[in-house]
Protein backbone atom coordinates (compact mmCIF):
# COMPACT_ATOMS: atom_id res chain seq x y z
CA UNK A 1 0.00 0.00 0.00
CA UNK A 2 2.65 2.53 0.76
CA UNK A 3 4.16 2.22 -2.85
CA UNK A 4 0.21 2.44 -4.09
CA UNK A 5 0.32 6.46 -5.05
CA UNK A 6 3.58 6.69 -6.46
CA UNK A 7 2.52 4.31 -9.34
CA UNK A 8 -0.22 6.93 -10.30
CA UNK A 9 2.59 9.65 -11.63
CA UNK A 10 3.15 10.74 -15.02
CA UNK A 11 6.18 8.65 -15.67
CA UNK A 12 7.39 11.16 -18.06
CA UNK A 13 8.89 13.11 -15.93
CA UNK A 14 9.36 13.08 -11.60
CA UNK A 15 7.16 12.42 -9.63
CA UNK A 16 4.70 15.23 -7.54
CA UNK A 17 4.52 15.68 -4.29
CA UNK A 18 0.86 14.47 -4.17
CA UNK A 19 1.85 11.24 -6.08
CA UNK A 20 4.98 10.79 -3.38
CA UNK A 21 2.95 11.36 0.00
CA UNK A 22 -0.59 10.42 -1.29
CA UNK A 23 -2.71 10.67 1.70
CA UNK A 24 -0.13 10.20 4.51
CA UNK A 25 -0.20 12.53 7.84
CA UNK A 26 2.83 14.62 7.16
CA UNK A 27 5.07 16.46 10.36
CA UNK A 28 8.51 19.21 9.94
CA UNK A 29 9.77 19.62 12.89
CA UNK A 30 12.77 21.95 13.20
CA UNK A 31 14.62 23.32 16.14
CA UNK A 32 14.18 26.70 16.68
CA UNK A 33 13.08 29.86 15.14
CA UNK A 34 15.13 32.48 15.90
CA UNK A 35 16.06 34.45 13.03
CA UNK A 36 15.62 34.64 9.24
CA UNK A 37 18.86 32.33 8.51
CA UNK A 38 19.79 29.52 7.03
CA UNK A 39 17.70 26.74 8.48
CA UNK A 40 14.69 28.72 8.84
CA UNK A 41 15.01 29.22 5.33
CA UNK A 42 14.87 25.56 4.69
CA UNK A 43 11.94 24.86 7.48
CA UNK A 44 10.06 27.46 5.46
CA UNK A 45 10.71 25.68 2.07
CA UNK A 46 10.21 22.10 3.72
CA UNK A 47 7.10 23.74 4.46
CA UNK A 48 6.16 25.13 1.05
CA UNK A 49 7.01 21.65 -0.47
CA UNK A 50 4.65 19.74 1.77
CA UNK A 51 1.51 22.26 2.47
CA UNK A 52 -0.20 19.82 4.48
CA UNK A 53 2.21 19.50 7.12
CA UNK A 54 2.21 20.21 10.44
CA UNK A 55 4.95 22.17 11.65
CA UNK A 56 6.77 22.09 14.90
CA UNK A 57 9.63 24.00 16.66
CA UNK A 58 11.55 23.61 20.05
CA UNK A 59 10.69 27.55 20.57
CA UNK A 60 9.49 30.58 18.50
CA UNK A 61 11.26 34.41 18.54
CA UNK A 62 7.49 36.05 18.25
CA UNK A 63 9.40 38.84 16.16
CA UNK A 64 10.25 36.33 13.38
CA UNK A 65 7.75 35.61 10.59
CA UNK A 66 8.09 32.55 8.31
CA UNK A 67 5.85 32.00 4.86
CA UNK A 68 4.08 28.90 6.11
CA UNK A 69 0.57 29.75 5.33
CA UNK A 70 -2.06 29.93 7.72
CA UNK A 71 -0.59 27.10 9.56
CA UNK A 72 0.87 26.93 13.65
CA UNK A 73 3.93 26.66 14.60
CA UNK A 74 3.31 24.57 17.48
CA UNK A 75 6.53 24.31 20.27
CA UNK A 76 7.57 22.79 23.33
CA UNK A 77 7.97 23.50 26.99
CA UNK A 78 11.52 25.65 25.57
CA UNK A 79 9.11 28.46 24.34
CA UNK A 80 9.75 31.01 26.61
CA UNK A 81 11.56 34.20 27.20
CA UNK A 82 14.06 32.88 29.59
CA UNK A 83 15.34 29.62 27.62
CA UNK A 84 15.15 31.15 24.56
CA UNK A 85 17.62 33.83 25.38
CA UNK A 86 19.63 31.12 26.91
CA UNK A 87 20.29 28.10 24.50
CA UNK A 88 23.83 26.77 25.13
CA UNK A 89 22.04 26.33 28.76
CA UNK A 90 19.45 24.42 27.41
CA UNK A 91 21.04 22.18 25.04
CA UNK A 92 20.78 19.27 27.64
CA UNK A 93 16.71 19.68 28.23
CA UNK A 94 16.27 19.68 24.10
CA UNK A 95 16.06 16.05 23.80
CA UNK A 96 13.11 16.04 26.98
CA UNK A 97 11.67 19.00 25.33
CA UNK A 98 11.39 16.51 21.90
CA UNK A 99 10.18 13.50 24.35
CA UNK A 100 7.80 15.34 26.24
CA UNK A 101 5.63 16.81 23.13
CA UNK A 102 2.42 15.95 23.30
CA UNK A 103 1.14 15.21 19.55
CA UNK A 104 -0.48 12.44 17.56
CA UNK A 105 1.71 10.24 15.51
CA UNK A 106 2.34 11.03 12.05
CA UNK A 107 2.95 8.47 8.63
CA UNK A 108 5.83 10.80 7.49
CA UNK A 109 8.35 13.11 9.34
CA UNK A 110 10.97 15.54 8.02
CA UNK A 111 12.93 16.91 10.81
CA UNK A 112 15.28 19.68 10.53
CA UNK A 113 18.53 19.52 12.41
CA UNK A 114 21.11 21.20 14.32
CA UNK A 115 21.07 20.39 17.53
CA UNK A 116 19.05 17.43 18.77
CA UNK A 117 15.61 17.56 16.21
CA UNK A 118 16.23 14.13 15.08
CA UNK A 119 14.95 12.92 19.30
CA UNK A 120 11.55 13.56 18.25
CA UNK A 121 9.13 10.72 18.22
CA UNK A 122 6.17 12.55 16.28
CA UNK A 123 6.65 9.34 13.59
CA UNK A 124 5.57 7.07 16.67
CA UNK A 125 6.35 3.16 16.01
CA UNK A 126 5.30 2.33 12.61
CA UNK A 127 6.14 6.11 10.61
CA UNK A 128 9.24 7.04 8.60
CA UNK A 129 11.14 10.01 10.14
CA UNK A 130 13.70 11.56 7.63
CA UNK A 131 16.45 13.60 9.21
CA UNK A 132 18.10 16.70 7.01
CA UNK A 133 20.90 18.03 8.68
CA UNK A 134 22.20 21.51 8.74
CA UNK A 135 25.29 20.34 10.86
CA UNK A 136 25.24 17.46 13.94
CA UNK A 137 25.38 19.96 16.79
CA UNK A 138 28.24 22.25 16.91
CA UNK A 139 28.10 22.28 20.68
CA UNK A 140 28.76 18.73 21.06
CA UNK A 141 30.66 17.51 17.99
CA UNK A 142 32.74 20.63 16.60
CA UNK A 143 33.39 23.52 19.07
CA UNK A 144 35.98 24.09 17.54
CA UNK A 145 34.64 25.63 14.43
CA UNK A 146 32.95 28.32 16.10
CA UNK A 147 34.52 28.15 19.75
CA UNK A 148 31.12 27.84 21.39
CA UNK A 149 31.22 24.50 24.09
CA UNK A 150 34.98 23.95 23.57
CA UNK A 151 36.37 24.21 27.69
CA UNK A 152 37.74 21.47 28.83
CA UNK A 153 35.80 21.59 31.86
CA UNK A 154 32.47 20.90 29.49
CA UNK A 155 34.11 17.75 28.33
CA UNK A 156 32.20 15.56 30.55
CA UNK A 157 28.82 17.25 29.07
CA UNK A 158 30.20 16.78 25.86
CA UNK A 159 30.69 13.40 26.22
CA UNK A 160 27.43 12.52 28.13
CA UNK A 161 25.41 14.10 25.10
CA UNK A 162 27.46 12.24 21.74
CA UNK A 163 26.41 9.07 23.73
CA UNK A 164 23.02 10.62 23.84
CA UNK A 165 22.99 11.91 20.19
CA UNK A 166 24.63 8.70 18.90
CA UNK A 167 21.36 7.01 20.37
CA UNK A 168 19.19 8.82 18.88
CA UNK A 169 20.67 8.81 15.42
CA UNK A 170 19.54 5.23 15.20
CA UNK A 171 16.18 5.72 15.44
CA UNK A 172 16.13 8.07 12.30
CA UNK A 173 15.25 6.22 9.09
CA UNK A 174 17.59 8.14 6.70
CA UNK A 175 19.46 11.20 6.86
CA UNK A 176 20.06 13.61 3.85
CA UNK A 177 22.82 16.22 4.60
CA UNK A 178 23.56 20.30 3.53
CA UNK A 179 26.60 19.21 2.36
CA UNK A 180 28.89 16.82 1.58
CA UNK A 181 31.33 18.06 4.39
CA UNK A 182 28.19 17.35 6.79
CA UNK A 183 27.89 14.21 5.26
CA UNK A 184 30.94 13.41 6.06
CA UNK A 185 30.93 14.51 10.00
CA UNK A 186 27.28 12.78 9.83
CA UNK A 187 29.51 8.96 8.83
CA UNK A 188 32.34 10.03 11.21
CA UNK A 189 29.97 11.04 14.70
CA UNK A 190 27.00 8.67 13.60
CA UNK A 191 28.37 5.88 11.32
CA UNK A 192 25.36 6.57 8.78
CA UNK A 193 25.15 7.40 5.45
CA UNK A 194 23.22 10.74 4.21
CA UNK A 195 22.96 12.01 0.45
CA UNK A 196 23.59 15.31 -0.26
CA UNK A 197 20.67 17.98 -1.08
CA UNK A 198 21.46 21.72 -0.73
CA UNK A 199 19.37 24.34 0.90
CA UNK A 200 17.43 26.47 -1.28
CA UNK A 201 18.76 30.04 -2.17
CA UNK A 202 17.16 32.79 -3.60
CA UNK A 203 19.10 33.04 -6.38
CA UNK A 204 16.32 34.21 -8.52
CA UNK A 205 16.33 37.82 -6.61
CA UNK A 206 19.61 38.41 -6.08
CA UNK A 207 20.17 37.75 -10.56
CA UNK A 208 17.18 40.34 -10.77
CA UNK A 209 17.87 44.23 -11.16
CA UNK A 210 21.46 43.63 -12.04
CA UNK A 211 22.85 47.33 -13.24
CA UNK A 212 24.90 47.14 -16.65
CA UNK A 213 28.14 48.80 -15.80
CA UNK A 214 28.58 47.63 -11.91
CA UNK A 215 31.07 49.01 -9.82
CA UNK A 216 33.41 46.80 -8.78
CA UNK A 217 35.47 49.07 -6.96
CA UNK A 218 34.84 47.50 -3.22
CA UNK A 219 35.47 44.22 -1.62
CA UNK A 220 32.80 43.19 0.31
CA UNK A 221 32.61 40.99 3.12
CA UNK A 222 28.53 39.51 4.75
CA UNK A 223 27.91 37.96 7.39
CA UNK A 224 27.19 38.25 11.29
CA UNK A 225 29.06 40.52 13.12
CA UNK A 226 31.04 37.70 15.36
CA UNK A 227 34.18 36.19 16.39
CA UNK A 228 34.56 33.04 14.49
CA UNK A 229 33.26 34.54 10.92
CA UNK A 230 36.13 36.46 10.80
CA UNK A 231 35.30 39.47 8.69
CA UNK A 232 38.21 41.42 10.44
CA UNK A 233 39.98 39.45 7.89
CA UNK A 234 38.26 41.02 4.90
CA UNK A 235 39.93 43.72 6.03
CA UNK A 236 43.19 42.87 6.42
CA UNK A 237 43.33 41.23 2.84
CA UNK A 238 41.66 44.61 1.25
CA UNK A 239 44.36 46.39 2.64
CA UNK A 240 46.79 44.45 1.04
CA UNK A 241 45.24 44.33 -2.28
CA UNK A 242 44.91 48.09 -1.79
CA UNK A 243 41.25 47.97 -2.57
CA UNK A 244 38.01 49.69 -0.21
CA UNK A 245 35.90 47.36 1.88
CA UNK A 246 32.41 47.32 2.55
CA UNK A 247 30.97 45.22 5.72
CA UNK A 248 27.28 43.92 5.33
CA UNK A 249 25.95 42.53 8.46
CA UNK A 250 25.19 43.21 12.32
CA UNK A 251 26.23 41.93 15.48
CA UNK A 252 27.91 41.59 18.43
CA UNK A 253 31.65 42.34 16.82
CA UNK A 254 30.35 45.63 15.67
CA UNK A 255 32.85 47.82 18.08
CA UNK A 256 35.68 45.85 17.11
CA UNK A 257 35.05 45.70 13.49
CA UNK A 258 34.47 49.62 13.66
CA UNK A 259 37.87 49.93 15.73
CA UNK A 260 39.88 47.76 12.65
CA UNK A 261 37.92 50.29 10.06
CA UNK A 262 39.50 53.32 11.84
CA UNK A 263 42.57 51.78 12.01
CA UNK A 264 42.68 50.23 8.25
CA UNK A 265 45.08 51.93 5.59
CA UNK A 266 42.04 51.53 3.04
CA UNK A 267 38.57 52.88 3.17
CA UNK A 268 36.00 50.49 5.15
CA UNK A 269 32.14 50.87 5.30
CA UNK A 270 30.24 49.29 7.93
CA UNK A 271 26.38 48.80 6.44
CA UNK A 272 24.65 47.59 9.69
CA UNK A 273 21.29 45.74 8.72
CA UNK A 274 20.87 46.40 5.20
CA UNK A 275 17.70 45.51 3.23
CA UNK A 276 17.74 42.96 1.26
CA UNK A 277 17.53 45.36 -1.83
CA UNK A 278 20.32 47.05 -0.36
CA UNK A 279 22.76 43.65 0.06
CA UNK A 280 21.73 42.81 -3.68
CA UNK A 281 22.63 45.68 -4.82
CA UNK A 282 26.06 45.53 -2.33
CA UNK A 283 26.57 41.62 -3.90
CA UNK A 284 25.94 43.27 -7.64
CA UNK A 285 28.57 45.99 -7.50
CA UNK A 286 31.33 44.17 -5.63
CA UNK A 287 34.50 43.02 -7.22
CA UNK A 288 34.44 40.10 -5.26
CA UNK A 289 33.24 38.55 -1.89
CA UNK A 290 35.86 37.57 0.45
CA UNK A 291 34.11 35.03 3.00
CA UNK A 292 36.77 34.16 5.04
CA UNK A 293 34.34 31.55 7.37
CA UNK A 294 34.18 27.28 7.12
CA UNK A 295 30.49 27.16 7.09
CA UNK A 296 28.28 23.76 7.22
CA UNK A 297 26.61 24.96 3.90
CA UNK A 298 26.65 28.66 3.37
CA UNK A 299 23.98 30.81 1.52
CA UNK A 300 26.11 34.16 1.10
CA UNK A 301 28.69 32.49 -1.16
CA UNK A 302 25.85 31.22 -3.00
CA UNK A 303 23.87 34.63 -3.32
CA UNK A 304 27.15 36.77 -4.50
CA UNK A 305 27.71 34.68 -7.09
CA UNK A 306 23.96 34.66 -8.01
CA UNK A 307 24.41 38.34 -8.41
CA UNK A 308 27.62 37.44 -10.83
CA UNK A 309 30.36 37.87 -8.21
CA UNK A 310 33.23 36.08 -7.57
CA UNK A 311 33.90 34.43 -4.55
CA UNK A 312 37.04 34.13 -2.77
CA UNK A 313 37.38 32.13 0.77
CA UNK A 314 39.10 29.01 2.06
CA UNK A 315 38.79 25.45 0.64
CA UNK A 316 36.69 23.96 3.49
CA UNK A 317 33.24 23.35 4.26
CA UNK A 318 30.27 23.93 2.34
CA UNK A 319 31.52 26.54 -0.90
CA UNK A 320 33.71 23.10 -1.84
CA UNK A 321 30.62 22.68 -2.84
CA UNK A 322 29.03 25.87 -4.41
CA UNK A 323 32.05 27.48 -5.66
CA UNK A 324 34.01 26.44 -8.47
CA UNK A 325 37.39 27.06 -8.02
CA UNK A 326 38.76 29.08 -11.21
CA UNK A 327 35.51 29.28 -12.44
CA UNK A 328 33.34 31.10 -10.01
CA UNK A 329 35.56 31.92 -7.71
CA UNK A 330 39.27 31.55 -5.62
CA UNK A 331 39.56 28.95 -3.30
CA UNK A 332 42.51 29.45 -1.00
CA UNK A 333 44.18 26.75 2.27
CA UNK A 334 43.86 28.30 5.32
CA UNK A 335 42.87 31.94 6.29
CA UNK A 336 46.29 34.14 5.46
CA UNK A 337 45.82 37.65 4.71
CA UNK A 338 48.13 38.00 1.88
CA UNK A 339 46.90 34.59 0.02
CA UNK A 340 43.19 36.11 0.04
CA UNK A 341 44.87 39.54 -1.31
CA UNK A 342 46.06 37.33 -3.96
CA UNK A 343 43.17 35.36 -4.80
CA UNK A 344 41.20 39.02 -5.08
CA UNK A 345 43.43 39.95 -7.58
CA UNK A 346 42.86 36.42 -9.46
CA UNK A 347 39.34 36.54 -8.85
CA UNK A 348 39.55 39.28 -11.63
CA UNK A 349 39.33 36.79 -14.42
CA UNK A 350 35.81 35.02 -13.25
CA UNK A 351 33.25 35.81 -15.58
CA UNK A 352 30.41 37.01 -13.96
CA UNK A 353 28.27 34.96 -16.36
CA UNK A 354 29.82 31.79 -14.61
CA UNK A 355 28.73 33.20 -11.71
CA UNK A 356 25.36 33.37 -12.42
CA UNK A 357 24.80 30.18 -14.30
CA UNK A 358 25.98 28.08 -11.58
CA UNK A 359 24.08 29.42 -9.31
CA UNK A 360 20.99 28.23 -10.56
CA UNK A 361 21.91 25.09 -9.42
CA UNK A 362 20.73 26.03 -5.83
CA UNK A 363 17.48 27.65 -6.44
CA UNK A 364 14.28 26.41 -4.95
CA UNK A 365 13.03 23.94 -7.78
CA UNK A 366 16.31 22.01 -7.31
CA UNK A 367 16.05 21.94 -3.67
CA UNK A 368 12.21 20.04 -3.95
CA UNK A 369 12.39 18.07 -6.86
CA UNK A 370 15.79 16.18 -4.27
CA UNK A 371 13.92 16.38 -1.17
CA UNK A 372 10.97 14.67 -3.17
CA UNK A 373 12.95 12.07 -4.85
CA UNK A 374 14.41 11.21 -1.15
CA UNK A 375 11.31 11.07 0.46
CA UNK A 376 9.58 8.82 -2.42
CA UNK A 377 12.73 6.28 -2.31
CA UNK A 378 12.50 6.12 1.53
CA UNK A 379 8.79 5.37 1.57
CA UNK A 380 8.95 2.58 -1.56
CA UNK A 381 10.81 0.54 1.08
CA UNK A 382 9.59 -2.23 2.57
CA UNK A 383 10.29 -1.65 6.17
CA UNK A 384 12.81 0.83 8.35
CA UNK A 385 16.32 0.15 7.62
CA UNK A 386 17.56 2.32 10.67
CA UNK A 387 18.89 0.12 13.25
CA UNK A 388 17.15 0.33 16.44
CA UNK A 389 18.98 0.62 20.20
Amino acid sequence: MEGASLQRRDRTGPPSVEDVVGTRKIAIAHEWVDAYAGSEQVFEAFARIFPNADLYALSRRPSISLDVGSRDIRTTFLDTSMFRNRRAATLPLMPLAWRALRAPEYDLVISSHHAFAHANRLAGRSGRHLCYVHSPARYVWTPEIDGRGGSRMLKPARDALRRVDRRFSRKVDSYAANSTAVAARIQSFWGRTARVIHPPVRVEYFAEGAPKVPTRDYVLGVGRWIGYKNLDLVIRAAERAGLPVKLAGRGPDRERLLAAAREASVPVELIESPSDEELRSLYQNARCLVFPTIEDFGLIPVEAQAAGTPVVAPAAGGVIDTVVNGRTGVLVDGLDPDRLAAAIHEADAIDPAACREHATRFGFTATQDAVVAWVSSELLKPSRDAVCA
